[in-house]
């Protein structure tokens, strides 16, 4: 896995909450660089439907793959309870 040295590992949440989840992982992991994506201008995910989250879910994922990151962690509850299921059987967009 050498590659992924040199490619930032993201971690997506619909607000802050999962900065709490990057914390830890970057106590793991600390020689990974990291992307944050917050998605604050929509959040909160919770009273969406099911389509305008795994649309959201998916555009983040998308955008950070886009920025070099060659693993996404999904750190949002709502994204990953409700829309994952969908993306682990859609392929995304590099």
């Amino acid at each position: 896995m050498p590659a992924m040295k040199n490619s930032p590992i993201g971690i997506f949440d619909s607000g802050y909450g999962g900065l709490t989840v990057m914390r830890e992982i970057v106590k793991l992991l600390p020689e990974y660089d990291y992307l944050y994506l917050g998605d604050n201008a929509r959040s909160p995910y919770g009273p969406r439907d099911f389509d305008t989250i795994y649309h959201y879910t998916l555009e983040c994922v998308q955008y950070l793959f886009g920025q070099g990151c060659q693993l996404v962690i999904l750190a949002c509850n709502t994204a990953s309870a409700e829309a994952l299921r969908t993306s682990n059987n859609s392929p995304c967009q590099k």
